[in-house]
């Protein structure tokens, strides 16, 4: 018997009639209520897929009771270079004892407003083993987790090939602003030679600022905190520093909402030095027209692995380091068909 799909109500087909006794819809909502009720006349964004959606208008003013104070920013007549960086890391092959992963990188630069020049790194193999794992300096269970799971795999991969970047960046940059793609946030994965801790330590030596920017953020709070940025017409942040730092561990900077121009999204950026300087200098040196800077979005796509790149790398493999490739099978597909929802 099929679910109504249509009614928003609880609905199952099941009763006291017909699986004698049992009345699974009473059983789940006694487990987990529904409160549809709740729903009526409420601001609604329907999900898609997995993307991060937020209001064009943001959620109004209800939805932020918080007081905050906005600050606008300005460009800054003062010739810097912005540097950005972004890697990006693929499953390409597995072994009866390991993985093997390949990783770019990107570096995208600007100067006095304009794309300066662009660098590719990579790609570059890496086979990750219970042999080749002992050279990482991981905690035992931490090493045991990267090799069980892909996901903690090229994280690792990311992290590490993304900090030796910056790392060395920051050694030969002076006055200069480092962007990195995401939270300014030590990991367990990062080689103690090239930690955050030490690329903070580089950039107040040589006088370089850090900014780490968010595309989204998993805290709601923030999101409401910062729905009146969405009205001010030029760039403009709020501090939110005391409440990200009472919901993360590890956060280094200060911490902010900031919006880069009018009709401009509302991002999270970690600063690691003078805010209202760095985001003028951003503002003077990069080009944010869409809401974002450019070196940013170019360092992204600079790593980002083509379906051709990854076809030519499993070749290499093949050609150079006499594997023998087994034929192999979709789990998944095998299980459940070849119908797609």
């Amino acid at each position: 018997m099929l679910l109504n799909n249509m009614n928003p109500q609880l609905n199952l087909p099941f009763s006291n009639d017909g699986l004698g006794g049992f009345d699974i819809s009473q059983s789940i909502k006694k487990c987990l209520a529904s409160r549809l009720e709740l729903l009526k006349g409420k601001r609604i964004i329907f999900n898609h897929e997995d993307k991060v959606l937020v209001p064009i208008d943001g959620w109004g003013i209800k939805a932020s009771p918080y007081c905050a104070t906005i600050t606008t920013v300005q460009p800054r007549e003062e010739n810097a270079l912005v540097a950005s960086v972004d890697s990006s890391s693929v499953q390409l092959a597995e072994t009866e004892d390991g993985v093997l992963y390949g990783a770019k990188g990107g570096i995208a630069i600007s100067y006095s407003g304009r794309a300066l020049m662009h660098f590719r790194i990579g790609p570059i193999l890496f086979y990750l083993s219970e042999e080749t794992i002992r050279d990482s300096e991981l905690d035992h269970r931490l090493a045991k987790l990267v090799l069980l799971d892909s996901d903690f795999a090229k994280r690792l991969v990311r992290i590490r090939i993304e900090r030796a970047v910056q790392i060395e960046l920051s050694n030969h940059f002076t006055n200069s602003v480092l962007l990195v793609d995401g939270s300014l946030r030590a990991s367990v994965f990062e080689d103690r030679r090239a930690s955050l801790k030490r690329l903070v330590e580089n950039c107040a030596i040589y006088k370089n600022t850090i900014v780490g920017i968010s595309k989204g953020t998993r805290f709601k709070i923030l999101k409401r905190i910062s729905a009146p940025l969405t009205k001010v017409p030029g760039p403009a942040y709020i501090e939110v520093d005391a409440i990200v730092k009472s919901l993360v561990r590890n956060s280094i900077g200060n911490n902010i909402m900031i919006k880069f121009g009018k009709n401009s999204p509302v991002l999270r950026a970690d600063i690691v030095g003078n805010i209202d300087e760095s985001l003028g200098k951003i503002l003077g040196n990069d080009s944010v027209a869409g809401g974002y800077p450019q070196t940013l979005s170019l360092a992204h796509h600079i790593s980002t692995f083509s379906i051709t790149e990854i076809m030519c790398l499993k070749s290499h493999v093949l050609n150079n380091y006499k594997v023998i490739e087994l034929a192999a099978e979709d789990i998944r597909r095998t299980l459940l068909g070849s119908i797609s929802m």
